[in-house]
């Protein structure tokens, strides 16, 4: 298999230098590792390749199970429209393998090395040009019109000419074009320090001038109107908006705490936010209290809030009308929820009213995940906003249609790139687009510490290292078995694997997704969620004897006493979270609160007393309360572990002395541990386990939900994302 060739089958060309599968030039989407599935296939085209070969070719340096290599198949298929009546590419062999047969002509550098019932001529040179286009892509960037291109019928709403303006090993992100078109700053890691610069380039090509250096990271530039002069969000000294030369040379702070700056068209502003980036790149959320939007005088001055009467508001970008600003806002100080809560909303910078746009409503007909998407940039024409949002388990840049006359979205969202990475983060001069192609692998890594002494050592060890997400990480107590939840099999699952032989086995039911595993105080039972219709149900599985069985309804989060005779409920009824006892299944409140939402009940070892955290949007708790088997514990008897700001996911040290959990009390999502006196009352400061700082590699671009941590004796397990990726620019069709 030549890495750089070009295969031909069909009306398909996979490339393997830039990763590509296109059918009649349009892109078709496939996982990573369903290409190299395919890849290996096609460039072995007519020979029976057994299981264990192509096992060993897709995943050389890792055990996995039959289970993967049948859901990639399964993927392959359905890229290819086997599953609807057409051409077979791939042939099961019964108990021997897989062979592809379909005619195959591979192609290096435009030349065809072997070839079996040529197409037609102009199909060839039409071939030969893709080809071409796809060796000249790092050397030029102006239009090329090959290769990712759009579905039929689509020239006048997507993109052309698609060119990779960065190759960079690391993460390369937040790009943005000057108004000219001329050049391109954007945030990489590329200097090898461990943190993101700015940078800055010629679009046409050239080497790149680094213009920030420190520890901190700077990252999500804006250039003033004339080029000279950019903005950007450093995380030193607090964070906060810096502005710098484009040419080089000190950078200056001229707003404290601000995220996403803007340089308004006229060049007298810079608007910003203030609130909690998720960072996740894949959804916004802007609860009561989260955000604020501010402008302040790009020659330097005091900021100015707009719209303090949200309960909350942030990303905000410039209309271009220079008076006007668009932004993501929820306006009801009593409404949690995104989906009833956000909209889009226009507000002039001087007295006026705002209007919203009825973005939510377009969002809600485009099935986005996430209703309501932060505005990303203007078009040069005025007439749409670019997003970037997730749909079908992709996520592109998007063109919203708006009117610059009634500051109404009209119309539905449409793509404009059709990648399978992480599309976002776009910048637009003129019809000139550039984006962030992004590449995020959660795995599960194991950190070496004393845990009932809350010391950590040098000894990180990443524990998965597949191309799917794993999500929920829980070790057995004895450390030797780790369960997490993966869609690995194509179904989210629950899987178990043996720390000791590197052997993985899915433990779940299907056909629900199941989340969420909690090994026995024995190690012996592994209880999981299921996603029901109505509702979420609990089960338990023996890992030693096999089966499985149903323990709870309406339950989400458990946790176990010590003699294996009662669970911690999180749940609806009777309370929110309750006590279920195993023997009788009776379940008896324990903890409710009225307006706080409680989560992650944990039992201490000697099931004495219970952790949990409570939270309103913005802001979590961690709480220890005592337990009696007497009814409902009242907040009185709550002992406070942490302060206000985010705090989550508590759980024990094996003693029962130390709290562990995850804050973001230094700007940045990281571990911490809390010791407890004898009353579990904090004994001291709070004591930093793990930071993780680093743009590339954080928790903070894990959601959420899927973030867990699982704490034994000699080690805490959890799940981090290790984010990577490049810059994409393309010209934007229907915009001059």
């Amino acid at each position: 298999m030549k890495n750089g060739a070009v295969y031909e089958f069909g009306p398909y060309l996979q490339d393997a230098a830039v990763r590509t599968l296109n059918r009649h030039g349009a892109p078709v989407a496939i996982t990573p590792k369903a290409f190299d599935t395919l890849l290996y296939l096609v460039s072995n085209a007519g020979r029976t390749i057994g299981r264990d070969e192509l096992i060993r070719a897709v995943w050389p340096d890792t055990f996995v199970e039959d289970g993967n290599l049948n859901y990639n198949i399964s993927q392959i298929r359905k890229a290819l429209g086997e599953y609807a009546p057409g051409v077979p590419y791939i042939q099961t062999l019964p108990k021997q393998g897989y062979r592809f047969i379909a005619q195959v002509r591979a192609l290096d550098n435009g030349v065809v090395e072997q070839s079996s019932n040529p197409p037609h001529t102009s199909q060839r040179k039409q071939r030969g040009w893709m080809r071409v286009a796809f060796i000249f892509i790092p050397l030029a960037a102006t239009a090329i019109t090959a290769g990712f291109l759009l579905r039929p019928g689509d020239a006048m709403r997507g993109t052309s000419g698609l060119v990779r303006v960065t190759s960079d090993s690391g993460l390369t992100m937040t790009p943005a074009l000057s108004p000219d078109g001329t050049l391109i700053a954007y945030a990489s890691d590329r200097s090898g320090e461990g943190h993101l610069d700015i940078w800055i380039q010629q679009v046409g090509g050239g080497e790149a001038l680094r213009l920030t250096r420190g520890a901190a990271d700077g990252y999500a530039p804006s250039f003033s109107p004339d080029s000279r002069t950019i903005a950007f969000r450093s995380e030193r000294d607090d964070g906060g908006i810096y502005v710098v030369s484009a040419l080089g040379g000190e950078s200056r702070k001229i707003a404290s705490q601000g995220r996403r700056p803007r340089f308004s068209p006229d060049g007298k502003w810079i608007a910003y936010w203030i609130g909690a980036d998720p960072g996740d790149a894949s959804s916004s959320f802007l609860p009561p209290g989260t955000g604020k939007i501010y402008i302040v005088p790009s020659a330097g001055g005091a900021p100015k809030e707009l719209r303090p009467e949200f309960a909350a508001g942030g990303y905000p970008i410039w209309a271009p009308d220079s008076r006007h600003l668009l932004f993501l806002g929820n306006r009801d100080p009593r409404a949690f929820t995104l989906e009833s809560a956000t909209d889009w909303w226009i507000t002039p910078i001087e007295d006026g009213p705002v209007v919203p746009t009825g973005a939510n409503v377009a969002f809600r007909k485009a099935g986005f995940p996430t209703v309501s998407q932060p505005p990303e940039a203007w078009t040069a024409d005025g007439a749409g906003v670019l997003i970037s949002a997730t749909l079908a388990d992709t996520r592109n840049i998007w063109r919203v249609p708006i009117s610059s006359r009634s500051w109404k979205v009209f119309g539905v969202p449409q793509r404009v790139t059709f990648g399978t990475a992480l599309d976002v983060q776009p910048s637009i001069a003129g019809n000139r687009l550039v984006f962030s192609s992004l590449h995020g692998n959660l795995d599960v890594w194991s950190l070496r510490v004393d845990t009932n002494r809350a010391e950590p050592s040098d000894g990180l060890e990443q524990l998965t290292r597949d191309a799917f997400a794993h999500s929920y990480p829980a070790v057995s107590p004895d450390g030797t078995k780790l369960a997490f939840s993966s869609r690995r099999s194509g179904n989210r699952d629950i899987w178990v694997r043996d720390l000791r032989t590197a052997k993985e086995i899915a433990v779940s039911i299907p056909p629900g997704p199941s989340f969420n595993p909690n090994f026995s105080p024995d190690g012996n039972t592994l209880l999981y969620r299921a996603a029901e219709k109505q509702t979420s149900s609990g089960y338990a599985v023996s890992l030693a004897a096999g089966g499985t069985e149903r323990i709870c309804e309406d339950c989400s989060d458990y946790g176990w006493a010590s003699d294996k005779t009662k669970l911690l409920l999180l749940g609806t009824s009777p309370a929110r979270i309750s006590v279920l006892d195993l023997a009788s299944k009776r379940r008896t409140a324990l903890l409710n609160h009225p307006s706080y939402l409680l989560w992650n009940p944990r039992f201490s070892p000697d099931s004495q007393w219970v952790s949990f955290n409570a939270t309103i949007p913005g802001r979590s708790r961690i709480f220890v309360a005592p337990f009696g088997n007497t009814g409902l514990v009242p907040e009185s008897e709550w002992v406070a572990i942490t302060d206000a700001g985010w705090n989550d996911k508590p759980r024990w040290s094996p003693d029962g002395k130390i709290l562990y959990f995850v804050a973001e009390r230094d700007g940045y999502r990281c571990i911490w541990a809390q010791r407890l006196d004898a009353r579990k009352h904090p004994l001291g400061k709070a004591i930093p386990i793990f930071h993780a700082h680093d743009a590339r590699r954080s928790l903070a671009n894990v959601g959420v939900g899927d973030l867990s941590l699982s704490v034994v004796d000699n080690k805490i397990v959890f799940n981090m994302s290790e984010r990577t990726g490049n810059l994409w620019m393309a010209n934007l069709a229907g915009v001059r």
